[in-house]
């Protein structure tokens, strides 16, 4: 029967957190959703570090979900997602997750992810993390719910995944584990449920045995707004992988991608239209063309028309390349007295090429095609 350890838990330990009725003031759950922008800058995160589905009662040795609301997307859709139970039974390390696909319905799902489960509860977690036998995680593919396990080396070529759980433990694939273009921003964390660093683990037992945090999952979120942080791995948010391609030394663009970059000056939705490379013995010269749709601060949205700009020659004989770029004026301009946008960065040394972007003020993205037209207004 479902519970059945927490509640002997509960009932026998030398702390009390059964569920007893007690008067709690009426809260208006929206207070607790995040507000953070959806511009982001080139710094990675692992959300899940600092933002926890769970919360370890170290008297009772229970996992208990917190009960968080995520925002992920995927292949230009987007989630909302929750872990609202870590146990099967008796069983720990088959967690339940809600999910809801943007205006679509909202369903649970379950399986075993037990792994080498939580360093606090298992005894053997140091000698299991060293057998690949049993440090392994559950992949999860989020549109057909199809679920799987397989080594980590495999995951890194496998775009198919979404989502992976390993007993606490969670990855998406992306960065440094994947192949793929997830995204995860927090949506929702009820502070009721915390006086400081102090959890009130009567308050997270009610809610476990009542609605499983579907009060705060229901509420009404802007999913493509929220703050997708960038994984670990992934230092740019206007990362190489998704606008440059490079066969045999020879670069080429990948226009399927865009980014929306607040401006100093106004807001561009843009992507890498093209990179004509000349070739000959003594160096390569490249032509690297944007185009993007602008939103100045007098307009109310991006504009139909679309702008291109190619940006100077680029010289693979030259070691050290740093281009401050105006979106506005489309010119390069100095970087300590102008005002700039986006900052282009060269290496190329013993014929290898190293180009990056860096944002000014931050960005949004990467948007596949079909996502990037749904984008007609900038938010502010």
């Amino acid at each position: 029967m479902k519970y059945i350890i927490l509640i002997s838990l509960l009932l026998f330990s030398c702390r009390d957190v059964s569920v007893v009725e007690k008067p709690r003031p009426v809260t208006d759950f929206r207070a607790f959703m995040e507000k953070g922008s959806p511009y982001i800058k080139d710094e990675s995160l692992d959300l899940f570090l600092k933002k926890p589905w769970y919360t370890y009662d170290e008297s009772n040795h229970i996992i208990w979900p917190n009960f968080q609301v995520y925002a992920l997307k995927s292949r230009g859709r987007y989630y909302k997602v929750q872990i609202i139970d870590y146990y099967q039974g008796t069983l720990p390390g088959h967690p339940t997750l809600r999910i809801e696909e943007r205006r679509q319905s909202s369903y649970e799902v379950s399986f075993e992810a037990q792994g080498c489960g939580n360093v606090y509860t298992n005894l053997d977690f140091k000698e299991c993390i060293k057998d690949p036998e049993t440090n392994i995680y559950t992949y999860f593919n989020i549109r057909n719910q199809s679920s799987w396990k397989m080594s980590d080396q495999e995951a890194k070529e496998n775009n198919d995944w979404d989502i992976a759980l390993n007993g606490t433990e969670v990855k998406i694939n992306s960065g440094i584990n994947g192949p793929g273009d997830v995204r995860i921003a927090p949506l929702y964390l009820y502070g009721s449920f915390f006086d400081g660093e102090i959890a009130d683990f009567q308050a997270l037992a009610e809610v476990s045995f009542s609605d499983k945090g579907e009060r705060f999952f229901n509420l009404n979120y802007d999913l493509p707004r929220a703050t997708y942080s960038l994984p670990p791995g992934v230092e740019r948010v206007v990362d190489e992988r998704f606008w440059l391609k490079s066969e045999e030394g020879v670069f080429s663009s990948n226009p399927d991608f865009w980014w929306v970059l607040k401006g100093e000056s106004g807001y561009y939705k843009f992507n890498v239209k093209s990179i004509r490379e000349d070739v000959d013995t003594r160096e390569t010269l490249s032509t690297l063309t944007l185009s993007f749709h602008r939103q100045l601060p007098n307009e109310s949205q991006f504009s139909k028309e679309r702008f291109e700009w190619s940006l100077p020659p680029i010289s693979s004989r030259k070691r050290v390349i740093r281009w401050c770029l105006n979106f506005k004026k489309r010119e390069v301009v100095d970087c300590r007295q102008d005002q700039w946008d986006l900052r282009f960065g060269a290496l190329q040394r013993r014929g290898t090429r190293k180009w990056q972007f860096l944002v000014n003020l931050g960005a949004i993205g990467p948007l596949n095609t079909e996502d990037a037209s749904s984008w007609t207004v900038a938010p502010l």
